[in-house]
């Protein structure tokens, strides 16, 4: 048997599962995932469901992993833990309404107390062409004092990679695509994955992804995705 199926459909029902780092009870609405950054496939499913995961704090659990770190698509959607810490179990902001963001609810133990997040639906994208800011570049010093030097800004044509930006913080800031191709720097390739997962189409100067970089103001560039 051989069927084909509808992508985009298919991609509505895959599920974001939280890594460690943040599958605790912290429930204020902090930000699991940010939209366009780069998922892969989690192998421990128990259900065998498409689980995504952003790279990042569980670095160390995919890096003998081979197939499991092979990208699979962009999130569509901004991830969110709950508020159940701070209100009640399923309650949402203003801001939230209408929004695409996705808000994670809590999973609960056997004796009813709040052990960590639920898997929660969330869409991804493969191929065609997006505009995005979750992307960083080769920048000196530190954040949110960041520099970008002339000739590192986004161009058109380049290669991207996946990139953890961890900057020593871990967390929804990683699994951004670079352009800059260096495994020993904190603000190059992520390390264990070398596939080129985009192709800049429409790209940044250097001013412009510093400001980017350093949270300021936002520059989008537009990538053709290559998964």
């Amino acid at each position: 048997m051989f069927i084909p199926r509808h992508p985009v459909v298919e991609n509505q029902f895959c599920q974001f599962t939280t890594y460690s780092g943040v599958a605790g009870t912290g429930g204020v609405g902090g930000v699991l995932a940010y939209a366009g950054a780069v998922c892969y496939l989690d192998e421990n499913a128990t259900n065998q469901d498409a689980l995504v995961e952003i790279y990042a704090a569980n670095e160390a659990n995919i890096t003998s992993d081979t197939d499991e770190i092979i990208p699979f698509g962009f999130l569509m959607q901004k991830v969110k833990m709950g508020y159940h810490n701070v209100h009640p179990t399923g309650f949402m902001m203003p801001g939230d309404l209408g929004s695409s963001d996705v808000i994670a609810q809590p999973s609960y133990s056997s004796a009813g107390v709040i052990n960590g997040v639920k898997n929660a639906p969330v869409g991804v994208a493969h191929l065609g062409i997006w505009d995005t800011v979750h992307y960083v570049v080769k920048y000196g010093s530190t954040i949110p004092n960041a520099t970008v030097a002339a000739g590192d800004g986004m161009l058109p044509g380049q290669h991207l990679h996946v990139n953890n930006d961890s900057n020593g913080v871990d967390g929804a800031g990683t699994s951004k695509v670079t352009n800059y191709i260096n495994d020993n720097e904190t603000d190059g390739m992520y390390s264990t994955v070398d596939v080129a997962v985009a192709r800049v189409v429409k790209g940044a100067a250097a001013g412009q992804c510093q400001a980017s970089v350093n949270n300021t103001t936002l520059y989008p560039i537009r990538i053709k995705l290559l998964v």
